[in-house]
């Protein structure tokens, strides 16, 4: 049987990777493929499939850079969403507004300034011993702090968490990160150890996994980002609360978590603490769009794929084998997908 593929006729997985490695590079022609591998994509009727990879890119790759990405990305990912529910496939394809819309996306990803994203320090395995936690938290509790913890969390979450709001405050990326990284640790070793043992009961989200760590995390987060706001150290009240629902709704949460300690250490500290400009020309950024739907007709002369290519992309994926964690760093990024997972 002929594997199912787009409507220019490539196999799936393989389209797909071709336009996230297009979207990562310079120059007029990777624009061009940009373009067309995401109008081949959407237009076989997989919008779905190539939401997760702009949100990665977004994340990755531009981040603290220009944070009003996140606003952008949603609200322009929403109107796309809605053209398809609104309107037959193949008429929405069609419309210039759906295009223009589309790949306007793909063009300010592009042109958006970048900035890699902080790399995750490492955690030894002696600091989950017995006593680690004790003799080496040594800050003192802030008003957040106990805001936020209350009865029903663990000491261990109330000790990590001092020591994570005077990373914050300090402006020291590296240490919050090393202090999120251990608490998530923490709690799979705990929940590892003993049969039913939790981090935490107290319930801060709704639906499955409405407790842990990660909640905590996010609501600590919320309640220094607001007292920072009230000091007028940082103006991302729009791009923070895009990140706080980017988290609850995107699979990439390690990264959107690593972003948002970012926001928190690093912008009280800019010379003008708020987004800068999305758009670094305006005048060149029409002209492009203008011959976006050059793309789109291209593409919609070939004939709608018969069958779902989500369905065959999935199905593909779920025949890969599971590659071997070598590394304990391996591990724990496995295990930290697998916990978001579960959220």
């Amino acid at each position: 049987m002929e594997e199912q593929r787009t409507r220019c006729g490539y196999i799936p997985s393989e389209c797909l990777k071709s336009f996230q490695k297009a979207l990562t590079e310079g120059g007029t022609i990777a624009t061009g493929r940009s373009l067309h591998f995401a109008a081949d994509i959407v237009c076989s009727g997989a919008l779905q499939l190539i939401i997760p990879i702009l949100w990665a890119h977004a994340i990755q790759h531009i981040g603290i850079a220009s944070p009003r990405i996140v606003v952008y990305l949603k609200k322009r990912i929403g109107e796309l969403e809605e053209f398809t529910r609104r309107l037959p496939d193949e008429t929405a394809y069609s419309t210039e507004e759906f295009q223009i819309r589309m790949g306007e996306l793909i063009l300010v990803l592009r042109d958006a300034p970048t900035r890699t994203l902080v790399a995750w320090p490492k955690v030894a395995p002696e600091t989950h011993a017995e006593g680690w936690l004790t003799a080496a938290a040594t800050a003192s509790e802030t008003a957040v702090l106990l805001k936020v913890w209350r009865q029903g969390d663990s000491h261990i979450l109330r000790k990590a968490g001092a020591e994570l709001c005077r990373a914050i405050t300090d402006g020291s990326t590296e240490k919050a990160l090393f202090w999120i990284k251990w608490l998530f640790e923490e709690e799979m070793r705990i929940k590892k150890e003993v049969k039913g043992a939790a981090i935490t009961t107290v319930e801060r989200g709704v639906g499955k996994g409405k407790n842990g760590a990660g909640l905590f995390i996010i609501t600590l987060f919320g309640e220094i980002y607001k007292e920072l706001a009230a000091k007028e150290l940082v103006r991302m009240h729009e791009e923070f609360q895009g990140l706080l629902d980017a988290w609850r709704s995107q699979s990439c949460k390690k990264h959107i978590l690593a972003l948002m300690t970012q926001v928190l250490c690093e912008v009280p500290r800019w010379k003008v603490p708020a987004a800068p400009p999305l758009i670094k020309d305006a005048v060149v950024m029409s002209r492009a769009i203008r011959e976006v739907p050059k793309f789109f007709r291209e593409v919609l002369a070939y004939d709608a794929p018969k069958s779902s290519v989500v369905k065959a992309f999935k199905a593909r994926e779920a025949k890969k084998v599971k590659k071997v964690e070598t590394t304990q760093i391996d591990a724990f990024d496995r295990a930290l997908e697998d916990y978001f997972a579960r959220m």
